[in-house]
């Protein structure tokens, strides 16, 4: 989804919008996954959560370490260091 599409859509009355099935099959966004929210001025934008880990932000192979997202060489740097 590379180009600008335009989709005007009603509030409901508890606030909120449905994301159309086609555009969540392009941002590989599925029912239960989280999403992100963020306002920029007078702008939203929604994309699929993806937690980058909590020393570095990368977001490649994020293991859970006591429920933060990790990533395998800030877990290496942990364990080397017995942090736990």
């Amino acid at each position: 989804m590379s180009k600008k599409v335009r989709v005007i859509r009603r509030l409901d009355p508890l606030g909120r919008i449905v994301l159309p099935k086609k555009y969540r099959k392009a941002l590989d966004i599925d029912i239960k996954d989280d999403i992100e929210i963020v306002v920029e001025g007078t702008n939203v934008y929604v994309s699929k959560y993806n937690p980058g880990c909590v020393f570095c932000g990368n977001n490649q192979d994020i293991i859970l370490f006591k429920d933060k997202p990790v990533c395998p060489e800030c877990y290496q740097n942990i364990k080397e260091k017995n942090f736990f």
